[in-house]
């Protein structure tokens, strides 16, 4: 797959604010030592159906493939013709997607920050982390994580789950519609 390949699905990303992501292979000799990955499953509300690809390094490349293929050997076929049709069709689709998910950003980053709980907008992706308020800092990730399924009844995920670095940040999926998202909020702006 050639990078203008690659670039003609770039505006698919679910990036918010005008902000286009940067492919790693952009970069000065990337093509030759690596490789990138897209999955269908957020621009096209596709997740668990596993679609994705890989470009990059030809090697590495042929690598993952021979992996790949002691791990599985297809993908169910209805599956592969929707991603075909997604990928081949009106992309109208991705920018409704996008939309609703910047919403989404967009209602619980000012609903936290009226609650004295300022976080930066995340200019793509469907999940917003946040550091932690100082005043429960020393709680930790996780103690923070069950302090608010406890006391807010809000599920967070522990940034210690995604490294030693993240044990001062949650994460927050935007999945739920605003509705939910405004009911967290007020969760946990009672509990602030």
């Amino acid at each position: 797959m050639s990078l203008n390949w690659l670039n003609r699905f770039k505006n698919l990303d679910l990036t918010f604010d005008g902000y286009n992501a940067p492919s790693f292979l952009q970069a000065q000799g990337a093509k030759e030592i690596g490789v990138e990955f897209f999955s269908l499953s957020k621009s096209y509300n596709m997740p668990g159906w596993r679609v994705g690809f890989c470009v990059g390094n030809a090697e590495t490349v042929g690598a993952l493939k021979r992996i790949k293929s002691y791990l599985d050997y297809g993908i169910f076929q209805p599956i592969q013709i929707a991603s075909i049709i997604a990928l081949d069709g009106p992309q109208g689709c991705v920018d409704e997607i996008r939309n609703v998910y910047k919403e989404r950003r967009d209602t619980l980053i000012t609903g936290l920050a009226r609650s004295g709980w300022e976080i930066k907008s995340p200019q793509g992706t469907m999940f917003v982390w946040a550091r932690i308020p100082e005043q429960f800092r020393d709680m930790g990730s996780v103690g923070f994580s069950k302090f608010l399924i406890r006391e807010a009844q809000v599920a967070v995920s522990p940034g210690l789950g995604f490294g030693e670095y993240g044990d001062d940040y949650v994460r927050f999926a935007l999945i739920e519609n605003n509705l939910r998202i405004n009911q967290a909020v007020r969760g946990i702006r009672n509990v602030l």
